[in-house]
Parts: structure tokens; C-alpha cells; sequence
């Protein structure tokens, strides 16, 4: 089994990426998903965000207010290592656990993807063999950011600027995928990408 390690700054279209992996056949595992599961109301994990960042980080509903708490992270670096303290360890149990999983299947998939933002930030390119990274021009990322979570100029450029450079990612990639021009041609160069990863693949099992 071939693990990828799929990543990209918020914006580029990295998600959309993974689901047409998964189209093509790979195991997906969503980073966000898990993330969202782990601090879902009545999980432990919310309960120590609470205990470190207060109960104003709640929605009434009891569920975490997701927006007000990316707010804080991206304009103050020190939350945003706090929440991480919290958060990584428990994700990447749940990563390695998925992982364990899928290579005790009596035929295990020929491609596992891990989709996550801070692949790279977090240390989990340890645990895949390729990271591929998915980058698009500024302009686009700040333009997808505002429409997709209705979020400000100034919060989409301090989301932008609290990240991982760009430039940085695409030096420590296996491959890029570039989701500048629309994504029929983001869909080509994924498709060519995984085709070559399965026809390697198909190749060391025979």
C-alpha cells in the first residue's frame, strides 16, 4: 500500500483534490473529518478546549463555535499552539489507527490518502511515502477563502500569512498539483499522477 500525504494551504482546493482521489478508487481520510469528530459534544477533546480557551468558544448548542475559534488562531499564534497541543496527538492516533487498519485487510488498497492541512507542520509526513502538495495564486486562495466561508480580507490574508509558505511546502512535495486554472485541468494532472502511482504499485506486486 502506497500512503500519500496530501496537503496544501487553506484555499488551494485541497480537499477537492482528495475527493477525486477517492473517486479514482484511493482510501481517503480527511484529516478535518477527524478533527470535527474528535470535538464534537461530549468528546473529551472539547471538553480540555474548553478547560484551556473557555466556554465562550461554545455555541449554544454545546458544539464548538468553529469560526470564532479560527478566528483566534490565525491572528494569535500562541492560541494557535495551544489548540494544537490539544488537538495533533489525538488526530494523529486516529490517522495511525486508519493506517494499521488498512494494511491488516486481507487485500489492502493500493493507495491510502492522508488529506491535512498541517501535514507537514504536524510531523505526519513520517507516516506516508509521498506527500503531494496542491497549490493555487494568491488572488485565487483569498477569492475561495471569502466565498466558501464567508470570510473577510483581512482574515483570509492573516490565514494566509500564519501558514506555512507556499514555497516552503512545494520544496519538501513529491509532486504538485497546481488548482490555479479551474479544476478540469487540476483533474488532469491528479488522474495522471495516480495512474503512475498505481501502475508502480501494480508493478512491485507481481
Amino acid at each position: 500500500m502506497k500512503v500519500i500525504g496530501l496537503t496544501g494551504n487553506a484555499g488551494t482546493g485541497k480537499t477537492s483534490v482528495a475527493r477525486y482521489l477517492k473517486s479514482l478508487g484511493a482510501e481517503v481520510l480527511e484529516a478535518d473529518a477527524v478533527a470535527k469528530k474528535l470535538t464534537a459534544p461530549g468528546e473529551p477533546l472539547l471538553g480540555k478546549i474548553v478547560e484551556v480557551f473557555g466556554p465562550e468558544y461554545l455555541l449554544p448548542d454545546g458544539s464548538l463555535d468553529r469560526k470564532k475559534m479560527r478566528r483566534l488562531i490565525f491572528t494569535d499564534p500562541n492560541a494557535r499552539r495551544k489548540l494544537e497541543k490539544i488537538t495533533h496527538p489525538a488526530i494523529t492516533a486516529v490517522i495511525e489507527k486508519w493506517l494499521a487498519e488498512l494494511r491488516e485487510r486481507p487485500t489492502p488498497p493500493l493507495v491510502a490518502v492522508i488529506e491535512a492541512a498541517l501535514l507537514l507542520e504536524a510531523g505526519l509526513e513520517r507516516l506516508v511515502d509521498e506527500v503531494w502538495v496542491v497549490i493555487a495564486d494568491p488572488e485565487s486562495v483569498i477569492r475561495r477563502l471569502m466565498a466558501r466561508d464567508g470570510i473577510p480580507p483581512e482574515l483570509a490574508q492573516a490565514m494566509i500569512a500564519a501558514q506555512m509558505p507556499q514555497e516552503e511546502k512545494i520544496q519538501r512535495a513529491n509532486r504538485v498539483i497546481d488548482n490555479s486554472s479551474g479544476f478540469n485541468h487540476t483533474r488532469d494532472q491528479v488522474a495522471y499522477f495516480f495512474r503512475k502511482l498505481v501502475e508502480e504499485q501494480s508493478e512491485k506486486n507481481r
